[in-house]
């Protein structure tokens, strides 16, 4: 039966607001990368135990690489098989597919075994084309299967119609990058310049892509790419498997800006369980430290952005999360951390619903969240005004900190822009909440531009609209109590 659940779950969630080239710090997914974890958990087939009528999406799985690798279908060994499907209560999975990189098969080639795998897991799991088609396989009980294209190398100048061909067969995701940088845009762990983002011919593969009503993957791009292609081209794209940098600083993990402009603008980021992007060393991750990401997430106020994107077959999965039927086993522990019944709907599958479903409408970044689009401007915190605590640049490193720069009613942080190439628009202060600020904005000969009060609110969060002025070029932030600063962020055009 259709989940009745599901038009539950798209309200719901609008409630809540709305392996190749890589560095030594770890830019691929794939096991492999590191040495193993300490401590593995076993692998069976049989479920953990009966799935709930939850509407769950999983944005990556490799079922591809394993099966070439090691044999894995998605009948016996594998941590994604039907039966482990079954009882994770999923309704839609990702199959990874890569486009000639090294250890991966090529776009055809991980097609035809995406559909093979499927096709011998017999008529429970099927290649779906659309979201809609996955609403009725779900409604009759079958796992729906899409693939996503990590690296879109061999779509270089795709026509439209080569793209819509693709779509049948199930590709509905496409990722610009992988490893390393190409003619489309650069990577974030191997980039070709310092500043490099998207380029015309990925500007144009990014067009044809939502004229089809194919999402783009964000994943492994450069911090300018994601900008390029979310703000600049204003493509409702996503981020199909990533984790919070503010926990741990890897380079392809996503800093709190990132995280917040996704859920400013309506796109999904799928949560990775890889333990490489969720802790340190190499004794691995549990089922805790996931739940850490989503609590940072949350905290951030943007829950809404939140999915799942394990990367299942592709990591050694942390302890308490052995499989993909571990779903409900996840849902129970987010539960515990705090998360309401209405939130883990969200993230499991809620989200993703309504992304899709711009995505059907063929929504950009704009049509999807109703605001304009905007991109943060790189600033630096000059000086305190007066004795204070902490350090100023900490409240400037595009990191929403929990203890940042302590400051007394006498006391003045300055904030200067240093990317003077785009109007300020708006200024957004994180601190504690319900307390009153004083803000002064100047141009580079100290006229005062404006000055006037902000109260941020229960979150801790407070925005005020900018003087459209090329020449402003510092501003100056002074609370009406003793208060702590946790970060400040120009947005501009």
């Amino acid at each position: 039966m259709i989940r009745s659940i599901i038009g539950g779950l798209l309200v719901a969630a609008i409630l809540i607001g709305c392996k190749d080239d890589a560095s030594k710090s770890g830019g691929k997914d794939f096991i492999g990368n590191r040495d193993a974890p300490r401590t593995l958990e076993p692998r069976t087939d049989v479920p953990h135990g009966p799935a709930v009528d939850r509407f769950t999406v999983d944005f990556i799985t490799d079922i591809v690489f394993r099966y070439q690798r090691d044999g894995w279908t998605l009948l016996e060994r594998s941590d994604v098989t039907a039966a482990k499907l079954r009882g994770g209560g999923v309704d839609l999975f990702f199959s990874a597919v890569g486009t000639s990189a090294a250890g991966k098969p090529n776009l055809e080639e991980g097609i035809a075994l995406t559909h093979q795998l499927v096709d011998e897991a017999g008529h429970d799991i099927r290649i779906a084309a659309s979201f809609d088609e996955v609403l009725k396989n779900s409604s009759a009980g079958i796992v729906s299967a899409m693939i996503l294209v990590e690296g879109a190398s061999e779509l270089v100048g795709a026509s439209p119609e080569q793209l819509f061909d693709l779509k049948k067969r199930g590709v509905t995701v496409v990722g610009l990058v992988s490893g390393r940088s190409n003619a489309l845009a650069d990577a974030a762990v191997a980039p070709l310049g310092k500043n490099g983002g998207l380029t015309s011919k990925g500007a144009e593969l990014v067009d044809n892509l939502r004229e089809v009503g194919i999402a783009v993957d964000l994943t492994h791009a450069s911090q300018r790419t994601f900008y390029d292609v979310l703000v600049k081209e204003g493509v409702l794209a996503l981020v199909s498997h990533s984790a919070a940098a503010a926990l741990r600083a890897h380079p392809r993990n996503l800093d709190d800006l990132q995280i917040l402009a996704l859920s400013r603008y309506g796109s999904v980021m799928g949560l990775i369980f890889n333990p490489d992007f969720l802790v340190e060393g190499t004794a691995g991750a549990t089922v805790a430290d996931v739940i850490a990401h989503m609590l940072h997430i949350k905290k951030l106020g943007a829950i809404e952005c939140l999915s799942l994107g394990s990367d299942f077959a592709g990591i050694y999965p942390p302890r308490g999360l052995s499989d993909i039927a571990a779903y409900p086993k996840l849902a129970d522990s987010m539960a515990e951390a705090g998360f309401s019944p209405q939130e883990i709907e969200a993230i499991f599958g809620g989200n993703a619903a309504r992304y899709f479903e711009h995505i059907s409408a063929q929504h950009g970044a704009a049509e999807a969240s109703g605001i304009a689009l905007l991109r943060p401007i790189e600033v630096e915190c000059d000086t305190i005004i007066g004795e204070a605590k902490g350090v100023p640049a900490s409240s400037c490193d595009h990191r929403v900190l929990e203890d940042g720069v302590a400051l007394r009613p006498g006391n003045r942080q300055k904030i200067r822009l240093r990317d003077m190439t785009r109007t300020p628009v708006m200024l957004e202060v994180f601190g504690v909440p319900n307390t009153p600020w004083q803000v002064e904005a100047q141009s580079l000969n100290g006229d005062t531009l404006i000055k006037r009060g902000l109260l941020l609110d229960e979150n801790g969060v407070g925005q005020l609209p900018l003087p459209e002025n090329e020449n402003l070029t510092r501003i100056f932030l002074n609370p009406t109590r003793p208060s702590t600063l946790r970060e400040v962020v120009i947005w501009g055009e």
